[in-house]
């Protein structure tokens, strides 16, 4: 869509900007007429994302959905300012989910706005913790390979750069309070609450009018990233409460495409409103729920090209990573998150029972196996798998 000449007559510029979405500002009316200013928060980084998206609209009161990441205060407050949104009027501030690019400006937001911090109900328990010190990655075949890997293919100094980058967030992190934790199909007013794991346990969406605030689980143009299956180690599961374990229910590719799956069939009709790539290379992404779909097309085709690859030879995680991703891909700390996301899509397959994996970290398709992928992948399209959490 060209902005110039295929504007929606729902959507009004406020300030133009940048061609990656930076200093963008949009209005954007509901089917009820409900005013929805989509406010682009710069990251002080360069990301592949773009901006992160704030969403500013009346509900009982003034609310925002997600507010940048750290280091972006300035740039959100800029923002606000040119849109004539006054910090200290928003009553209350949604967290999409639990990433730095979603809720890493929050101490700062709450502390000026006085606003109330709302948040799906394992975020005020997961703030505490970094995923790497909770996770057991010996529990699985797949994840001490994975594990393996990294500790001895990724070079320390890039890890730990990255560890070291986000230390402060994490402090800050662990000082936040939340008012309201957030349930599945909670409604506030107007608004009505999905919790949609897979790419972050503590993911949300909200569905409002005829849109969807969809934070990093719908996304134009790229795919969001799923999580690996969570273990925890045993000697966190002894101080923690038996809800706090049920955490494990919320991670996988499985759980993604599950709640990719209700908002392609709950929204029928409705705008998703995503939280990166609004508006990219000078083109507004206007999506609706067929997004979701996509996505869950994108996942199918990645199970079936790794079910492939390991048909035509028994390979291991390391090569079948190096078959998926280019070098560039896997450079630096980057062969990380391309490890995980084969990770994912292993651990869906061993699942299903379309590979099995030896101890020492072959993997292979069982004798006369047809692949089961596909019928739990069609259940999710034809809307027969209803599970959320």
């Amino acid at each position: 869509m060209n902005l110039l000449f295929d504007l929606p007559p729902n959507y009004k510029v406020v300030r133009e900007g940048k061609e990656n979405g930076e200093n963008w500002i949009f209005r954007i009316k509901t089917c009820l007429d409900r005013e929805i200013t989509a406010v682009a928060v710069t990251q002080p980084t360069v990301s592949r994302t773009g901006p992160t998206w704030s969403y500013v609209f009346e509900n009982n009161g003034l609310n925002t959905v997600d507010v940048g990441s750290p280091g972006s205060f300035d740039s959100l407050k800029d923002g606000y300012k040119a849109a004539g949104i006054t910090l200290t009027d928003i009553q209350t501030c949604f967290v999409s989910h639990g990433h730095a690019d979603h809720d890493g400006t929050i101490p700062e937001f709450i502390s000026e706005s006085k606003s109330d911090l709302y948040a799906h109900e394992s975020y005020g328990f997961l703030k505490s913790f970094k995923s790497w010190d909770i996770q057991d990655f010996t529990s699985t075949v797949l994840q001490r390979e994975f594990t393996k890997i990294v500790e001895t293919k990724v070079d320390k100094k890039d890890l730990n750069q990255k560890i070291d980058s986000s230390a402060e967030y994490y402090k800050k992190k662990q000082e936040i309070n939340v008012t309201v934790g957030l349930k599945h199909r909670d409604v506030f007013g107007d608004i009505e609450v999905y919790s949609t794991p897979g790419h972050s346990p503590d993911q949300i969406c909200l569905a409002i009018d005829d849109v969807v605030f969809t934070g990093d689980h719908v996304l134009p143009e790229i795919t969001p990233h799923p999580t690996t299956k969570m273990n925890l180690k045993k000697s966190f599961i002894n101080r923690i409460s038996k809800e706090a374990v049920e955490l494990e229910a919320l991670y996988g590719l499985k759980v993604y495409l599950e709640s990719l799956g209700y908002i392609l069939h709950s929204n029928e009709g409705r705008t998703l409103l995503p939280a990166h790539r609004l508006y990219n290379r000078s083109t507004l992404n206007i999506i609706d729920t067929e997004r979701a779909r996509a996505i869950i097309d994108h996942h199918s085709l990645r199970l079936a090209r790794l079910l492939r690859n390991v048909i035509s030879n028994s390979s291991s995680l390391e090569d079948l990573t190096k078959g998926l991703f280019s070098k560039g891909e896997l450079s630096g700390a980057n062969m990380v998150a391309a490890l995980s996301e084969v990770v994912a899509h292993l651990e869906f397959l061993e699942d299903v029972g379309d590979i099995v994996v030896t101890e020492d970290g072959i993997i292979s398709v069982p004798p006369s196996a047809k692949p089961n992928y596909k019928s739990v992948i069609d259940h999710i399209l034809k809307g027969s798998n209803g599970v959320i959490r």
